[in-house]
């Protein structure tokens, strides 16, 4: 097979001023034994193209467009050995003459490329090779930036497991609180209809699930107090005073125990950090009037409160009148007994402090005359009322009736310890000429009588009395 071809450069006046070159060459394909005309066409014409593409590849770096684009280096050198791709649509193949003698196929050819496009062309790859440099360098930019996401994921998933961690539990919480309440709700019930054993064991599941319910510990407070556990509700009502202390009913509750264990000037302070709390809290003052009636009397101020709150509080002008009667401010005391049986005409303990405060003021009758009513309304401790009565009897030389009074204290009350009635029946006794009786009451009264000691019991029982 030989293989002859030839290059012709054709200049033409359009193709300048279309910015063109044209290369024309001429190739010669001598067939082999197993080539047909279509296959030594098919050959020379692929020669050609070629053939006139390395052309205008040595054009191109002869003329030095790739100077003129800027393009050197490695870059230079592959785009002149991949010429061809690069012209591809900017090059046109023509076939000008062809020719088959059955032995050899000869064909001559132009090829044409604009040069305008070329260097467009070239400009465009330029801009690409720069595109896939930025392309690259973002890429790798990514790359960081995806490792670093991958690491803020990997974060932000941790601390959405601590998030989801926190979530369950905080919804436990609050289920165990809703179960609490739950629990607190059939405590209460159980309170109402005095079953405070059932009670407390609610209380104690409800602070099982949640040991922060103050309620809990308030109303099982109450339940144990109802059980007479005062040293166990005292308990209750210190830790939830220490879970709410702004509560000013528990304070007053506690106030109220610790009355019980005789603990007053303590039970005087939580009476008055509920009245700080609420400082028109009246079962708050009134129980601190009670606490120091007998011994302050700042306890009148607190019962002026009561009264200013609720004007109507009979049980506050009965106690107000027994602390002005204990200060010796007798005619205010009876204010304030006519005030509660106005009030109330059938309150027993008004008549029987009334009936006191005119035994005070040696108005005997008067005296007997409301113990009389007080016996009639029977208050809870009426013993005591005819113990008063006895005396007021007595003072008036009624001692048939004064003792009669005072058997019936000891029948409704026939404990020494707490009842007076056994000395007083001795002294009126003696005073009607039964010694011997008279002396075994005195005798026997001794018992509860604090001062054994006093001058009108040695005197009588040094002057009737046999040793």
């Amino acid at each position: 097979m030989k293989i002859v071809i030839t290059t012709l450069v054709i200049f033409s006046a359009l193709s300048l001023l279309a910015q063109e070159k044209t290369f024309v060459r001429e190739y010669t394909y001598k067939a082999g034994e197993m080539d047909s005309k279509i296959s030594c066409r098919a050959i020379t014409i692929n020669e050609l193209r070629s053939a006139l593409l390395n052309e205008i590849g040595v054009y191109v770096e002869s003329e030095s467009i790739l100077k003129k684009s800027e393009v050197s280096g490695k870059f230079a050198e592959d785009f002149i050995e991949n010429i061809a791709t690069i012209s591809a649509g900017i090059t046109k193949l023509e076939i000008l003459e062809e020719k088959w003698d059955g032995e050899s196929f000869w064909m001559r050819a132009s090829i044409t490329i604009d040069i305008k496009s070329l260097e467009e062309s070239l400009k465009q790859i330029i801009q690409d090779r720069q595109k896939t440099k930025e392309l690259e360098e973002i890429k790798q930019k990514l790359i960081v930036a995806s490792n670093e996401i991958i690491r803020l994921n990997q974060e932000v998933e941790l601390a959405q497991n601590q998030i989801n961690d926190a979530k369950r539990e905080k919804y436990n919480e609050e289920i165990n609180i809703l179960v609490s309440a739950e629990f607190v709700n059939e405590g209460n019930a159980k309170y109402e209809i005095d079953d405070f054993k059932g009670a407390i064991q609610d209380y104690d599941n409800a602070i099982k699930f949640n040991p922060n319910n103050s309620k809990a510990y308030f109303n099982r407070g109450l339940s144990k107090e109802a059980r007479n556990d005062h040293e166990g509700a005292l308990k209750d009502f210190d830790k939830g005073i220490e879970l709410d202390p702004k509560n000013a009913r528990a304070y007053y509750d506690r106030g109220l125990i610790k009355n019980e264990l005789r603990a007053t000037e303590s039970a005087i302070e939580d009476f008055s950090r509920a009245i700080e709390l609420d400082p028109n809290y009246e079962d708050a003052y009134f129980e601190r009037g009670l606490s120091k009636y007998q011994s302050d009397s700042s306890a009148i101020t607190d019962f002026d409160k009561v009264i200013e709150l609720n004007a109507k509080n009979v049980r506050c002008y009965i106690f107000r009148g027994i602390a002005k009667h204990y200060f010796g401010d007798f005619n205010a005391a009876l204010i304030d007994f006519n005030m509660a049986i106005e009030l109330n005409p059938t309150e027993a303990d008004a008549y029987t402090e009334r009936g006191l405060t005119y035994q005070s003021l040696n108005d005997s009758k008067r005296a007997i005359s409301d113990f009389n009513k007080a016996i009639e309304f029977a208050p809870k401790n009426v013993y005591k009322v005819y113990t008063s009565r006895g005396l007021a009897k007595q003072d008036l030389r009624d001692y048939k009736g004064a003792l009669a009074d005072f058997d019936k204290s000891i029948e409704l009350n026939p404990r020494l310890l707490d009842n007076p009635a056994y000395y007083y029946r001795g002294r009126a006794k003696i005073e009607i000429g039964q010694f011997e009786s008279g002396c075994l009451d005195i005798k026997k009264s001794a018992i509860w009588i604090d001062d054994p000691s006093t001058i009108e019991r040695e005197e009588l029982l040094r002057k009737y009395c046999k040793k």
